[in-house]
């Protein structure tokens, strides 16, 4: 799900209108990279940001190693269990 974007993200509900905006409830843009790098809720799980011409070699170095995968999964399990916290809708 954080590879592809589709999941619980606000950036990826909005698309299908099943939210009325793409943002988080920390007022930033609700994509996978948010919630692993910036967002206030999940700073127990956050990663290093990568630089732009890097992105597909931390991925890459992301998926590889058990950890980071571990990390990655306990934080998708956060965002599905705390929906409600991390996404502010109005409808």
């Amino acid at each position: 799900m954080f590879v592809t974007g589709h999941g619980p993200f606000p950036s990826y509900l909005h698309r299908f209108s099943l939210r009325t905006h793409d943002n988080c409830s920390c007022e930033g843009k609700g994509d996978p990279m948010h919630y692993v790098t910036r967002c206030k809720f999940t700073l127990s799980w956050h990663f290093q940001t990568p630089t732009v011409s890097l992105k597909l070699q931390w991925l890459k170095n992301i998926l590889t190693n058990n950890l980071s995968r571990t990390r990655l999964r306990l934080l998708m399990r956060f965002i599905g269990d705390e929906n409600n916290l991390i996404v502010e809708d109005n409808n």
